[in-house]
């Protein structure tokens, strides 16, 4: 019902369109008759005074009396006046009032003077009657018995000035509304004639060109590509072929009549028995169905946020497939509830053992540090002992790293700034750095890393700080060690242990300690460099990249 309703009020209101058209072309041509037959009145005028022009000419005070009769004979004509073949003024029915008296570089005059018989201006503003007119211009000839005279020699011209609101009041405006508005069109532009209601003009930005061009004589045609609002039709009708039309411009309403309401009535009915349909439909949906599911997406996100111990109590009042699907939701949370308790058992165990097995290795790292630390005190050799204390110290770097991993909360990353002071803190033990002038710094970013890089950091570190107690200070009472971890934000860290010591030997780089470093880099995925460091001596650093998100 709605579809076939639909289609009719289209076609309704496509009918009643027309209508509505069809009574602007109506309209249309009449004020195209009625301006026209205003014009023919003012030709005939022009040749009535103009078959008698040369007594008028000969007396011009009986002129001016004349014709001032004939244009007072006639509502639509604002003057009459007679030039001589100079285009001066002879007599004219309304006085002049300015110093104009000579109109020889007219249009309309120039054109009879070169040997067209009648002719019409466009609308102008009339110097003498002051108003919007349009002059209907005969051709002035001598007299047919003067001496030697052709009697079609040009004597001058008689104009009759049409007055464009008076004769746009001789338009039947009962078939118009009161919005409706008439405009004569000419090459000037549009002149908005008298008769609307409303102030703006739809015809301010008229396309006057196209206008002309689609006006046909005796017809209306409705105009395209106008210009004028596009809420409004526009109906145009010729008055002078290609130089004067009159257009009609109003709004093509069609709910203003009885046969609106019948337009609207045929879709609006259908149109409300859907929606009271559709209503009924939504109430009880959301009743039934809607709210109910409101409810159980609400103990959804509960369940989500942990709440798994929670009963929907208020959905056994619901009707039965809700109940149904609130009790499966229930036993999923029952479920979910026990194997999450499994899980966390799982994972505490899971935890518990790997903490085990750190504090083990540590222990077992521990216990190979001390089997060395006897080894080395019955070895007399002291480049074996200093072999063996070098080992020590790299295998207490690793000890270090279990020890960190079962301390921490989290047993994927290790904290690298207490990490680093605790490892400085052992080597310069173990290398007498309490008992000496010499001072390990350490500036470190908050960073956490995976066991994975952790250890090799860490034997680096021991590599490159053993070796500046070693071979940094030859010679010296004293010394400063800085221990520098920095990162970028393109995830690019260094770690960098330099000295202000006496600076790189010639046998640097060739020995076992800076081998391993190059190896222990390679782990890191970095690129192992040397150079000067801040502080005047010798460093060795490494870039690495690393995530310093710990959720990654």
């Amino acid at each position: 019902m709605l579809l076939l309703s639909s289609v009719q009020g289209i076609m309704e209101y496509e009918q009643q369109r027309q209508r509505e058209i069809d009574r602007l072309h109506t309209a249309a041509l009449a004020a195209s008759e009625a301006i026209t037959a205003a014009f023919s009145r003012a030709d005939g005028k022009a040749g009535a005074i103009a078959s008698w022009s040369f007594a008028l000419m000969d007396d011009p005070v009986a002129c001016v009396r004349t014709l001032q009769h004939m244009t007072q004979a006639d509502i639509t004509v604002s003057n009459i006046a007679v030039l001589d073949a100079d285009g001066e003024l002879i007599c004219s029915a309304v006085p002049p009032s300015g110093s104009e008296r000579n109109f020889s570089s007219r249009d309309w005059f120039q054109a009879l003077r070169e040997g067209a018989d009648r002719t019409h201006s466009d609308v102008v503003f009339g110097s003498i009657s002051q108003r919007q007119v349009v002059l209907t211009v005969r051709r002035l000839r001598a007299r047919p018995d003067a001496d030697g005279t052709d009697p079609d020699t040009f004597a001058g011209v008689v104009a009759v000035a049409t007055d464009m609101d008076a004769a746009a009041r001789l338009v039947r405006r009962e078939r118009l509304g009161t919005d409706a508005q008439i405009a004569l069109i000419s090459r000037q532009g549009a002149l908005k004639l008298e008769g609307s209601t409303i102030n703006d003009d739809v015809f301010e930005n008229v396309a006057v060109g196209t206008l002309l061009e689609q006006a046909r004589p005796g017809e209306a045609i409705r105009a395209q590509g106008t210009g004028v609002r596009s809420d409004y039709e526009v109906i145009v009708a010729s008055l002078l072929p290609e130089r004067l039309g009159v257009a009609i411009a109003a709004p093509a309403r069609v709910f203003e009549s009885w046969s609106g309401v019948s337009v609207i009535s045929t879709f609006a009915i259908p149109a409300l028995m859907t929606l009271l349909v559709l209503v009924c439909v939504w109430v009880a949906v959301d009743y039934f169905i809607l709210r109910w599911l409101t409810y159980l997406q609400r103990i959804a996100q509960l369940y989500a946020a942990g709440r798994l111990d929670l009963v929907p109590q208020r959905a056994r009042k619901a009707p039965r497939e809700v109940a149904r699907l609130a009790a499966v939701m229930e036993q999923m949370a029952a479920s979910l509830d026990e194997q999450r308790t499994e899980l966390a058992e799982a994972v505490d165990q899971r935890s518990g053992l790997l903490r085990e097995i750190h504090h083990r290795v540590k222990n077992n790292l521990q216990v190979i540090v001390s089997l060395l630390n006897l080894q080395s005190g019955r070895i007399s050799d002291p480049a074996a002992a200093e072999a063996l204390m070098d080992a020590r110290r790299r295998i207490n770097a690793l000890a270090l790293v279990h020890r960190s991993l079962y301390e921490t909360d989290d047993l994927r990353f290790i904290e690298i700034a207490p990490f680093l002071k605790d490892l400085i803190h052992n080597l310069a033990e173990v290398l007498g750095g309490h008992d000496s002038n010499i001072s390990v710094e350490i500036e470190c970013e908050e960073l956490a890393l995976s066991p994975d890089q952790a250890a090799p950091m860490a034997l680096f570190v021991t590599e490159a700080v053993t070796n500046a107690f070693k071979h940094a200070f030859a010679g010296r009472d004293s010394g400063r060690i800085v221990v520098r971890l920095i990162c970028g934000d393109d995830d690019q860290c260094e770690i960098a242990i330099g000295d202000n010591g006496n600076g790189a030997s010639p046998q640097a780089g060739t020995g076992t300690g800076s081998s391993l470093m190059n190896a222990f880099a390679q782990q890191l995925g970095g690129q192992f460099t040397t150079r000067v460091s801040a502080l005047g001596g010798y460093e060795a650093a490494v870039a690495f990249p690393v995530s310093k998100s710990w959720d990654n």
